[in-house]
């Protein structure tokens, strides 16, 4: 039976080597005062499968992990209106095994695990680490308002706006044409359909769409006559 002095000598080492994590959370331009972030606040070391510790925020803003054994774990921190980096912690034996090393680096989601970001610090035993957020969350859109520069370069409204530059904007063009200039552009548009209003109108008026529909190339005059002729006979 070990004396009461081994067994207290015994329980000192065992104190010294347990790993103890302190993560603070100090004033930053995201968080001039950390002393408002809510009671939720939490901060969670998931290790080997089924090894979970939590531990919510205390009065001086501060996160502690106690006895913490021998493993790799990912170490993330919940807040309600901040966002914070996640963080690898690898605790194992010193090389007198007297203590335990702690360390700890910024990792990245998605990546290996092997893919280790700066260092926040390696300690003996215990380590304290300042972890600071990276952005804000926002739960709610802020309508954007009005902006006509925005309003302008709708295609919708840029082809709105030249159709009415044309149509009333070609009278005054037509008036103050010169004479030769103005007899060209008329000429162009008796020759052309698609600048022709009446070319076009009387090329659809003489549209034969029966004799299209049945194959027939002849033009819709003589159909017409043909079927007027047609008639006579029977009479």
């Amino acid at each position: 039976m070990l004396a009461p002095k081994s067994l207290l000598l015994l329980a000192g080492a065992a104190l010294s080597s347990a790993a103890r994590l302190v993560v603070s959370i100090p004033s930053s331009q995201l968080l001039p005062n950390p002393s408002t972030l809510p009671s939720s606040t939490h901060a969670i070391l998931l290790g080997p499968p089924g090894v979970r510790y939590d531990a919510p925020i205390r009065r001086d803003n501060t996160l502690v992990f106690e006895d913490i054994p021998d493993a790799s774990y990912l170490l993330t921190l919940h807040a309600r209106d901040h966002f914070f980096p996640p963080l690898r912690v690898d605790v194992s034996k010193a090389a007198d095994e007297t203590a335990q090393t702690i360390s700890a680096w910024q990792t990245f989601r998605g990546n290996e695990w092997s893919n280790k970001g700066p260092s926040y610090g390696t300690g003996k035993g215990d380590l304290t680490i300042a972890v600071s957020p990276i952005s804000q969350k926002d739960f709610y859109m802020v309508r954007g308002g009005f902006n006509l520069l925005s309003f302008f370069k709708n295609p919708m409204i840029l082809m709105a706006l030249g159709s009415g530059v044309l149509i009333f904007g070609m009278p005054y063009i037509m008036d103050n044409m010169d004479p030769e200039a103005k007899a060209e552009f008329e000429e162009m548009q008796k020759k052309s359909p698609l600048m022709g209003s009446e070319g076009a109108a009387n090329q659809l008026q003489n549209f034969d769409l029966a004799g299209w529909m049945a194959g027939r190339s002849a033009p819709a005059g003589g159909s017409a006559s043909a079927s007027s002729g047609a008639g006579g006979k029977k009479k």
